[in-house]
């Protein structure tokens, strides 16, 4: 009897310590589920709706998630060289992927569509606005993109110095936006007469359209470049060869742009 008490404890013990240290004899039916990978790209503002387009294709295809910061060109870029973090950088035009190459950000990098500026004004062209030149009438609110802001910013105050017309517009503007959005949203509210903006994001039925002349204008280039710091850099590689895949140009074509090269729009 006192040999089957000290079994029965030794057997209470290996139990408890079985039981403490988590040993089972059973196997887990839960599946383990391995992180899908992440990217992070520095979008500029204006091509928004078109890249969230494509990321959820991508996404769907691949499970790769894609995380945007969108902004002002000129402020993501900044933005980078504060935290040098983050896998692509998709600007409005070349001229900031130039600017992020020579600080050494940029690994790879494609063009992909082109920005076309256009003067936007009010539905039905109250104030008759045909041109450039009209930009600088004192009758006209006009808003402009801050030119150390976004894209469009910098690309307006170029084609206005093409006509001597820059210090007048700048100095008689009501408001210089920090993004393009901000002044589609004065367009369309009717808070402004006039402003210049890209072709792809003109809204029929909020504005009417007025050409700008191709010697009157600043044509770019929009590019998407992977970045030196990425800690996925095949991955940013995969995503951006995506963006400029058949599948990727064809959303940007259905938001109106145009796809790079095109005669029409060279020099």
């Amino acid at each position: 009897m006192r040999i089957l008490s000290l079994v029965l404890a030794l057997m209470f013990v290996v139990g408890a310590a079985c039981a403490i240290c988590g040993c089972t004899t059973q196997t887990s039916t839960t599946p383990q589920v391995s992180e899908q990978s992440t990217l992070m790209v520095y979008c500029g503002a204006g091509i928004r709706e078109p890249m969230e387009e494509i990321a959820a294709m991508y996404e769907n295809e691949t499970g790769t998630m894609i995380e945007f910061t969108f902004g002002g060109s000129a402020q993501l870029l900044s933005q980078m060289e504060l935290v040098k973090q983050g896998d692509l950088y998709m600007p409005g035009a070349t001229a900031y992927i130039e600017s992020a190459a020579k600080k050494g950000f940029i690994n790879t990098s494609e063009k992909l569509v082109y920005h076309i500026p256009i003067i936007a004004v009010a539905k039905g062209n109250p104030k008759n606005v045909t041109g450039i030149a009209d930009l600088a009438r004192p009758d006209l609110r006009v808003v402009i993109g801050d030119p150390t802001g976004p894209a469009i910013g910098a690309t307006t105050k170029k084609l206005l110095n093409k006509s001597g017309l820059w210090e007048t517009v700048s100095a008689n503007a009501v408001a210089k936006r920090a993004t393009v959005n901000e002044l589609i949203v004065d367009v369309s509210m009717g808070t402004a007469d006039a402003s210049v903006i890209w072709y792809d994001l003109y809204v029929p039925d909020k504005m009417e359209r007025i050409e700008i002349p191709k010697a009157e204008n600043d044509i770019k280039v929009i590019p998407i470049g992977t970045l030196t710091f990425s800690e996925n850099p095949a991955q940013a590689q995969a995503f951006a060869d995506f963006v400029a895949s058949d599948k990727g140009l064809a959303v940007f074509e259905k938001f109106g742009y145009v796809i790079y090269p095109d005669p029409k729009y060279e020099s």
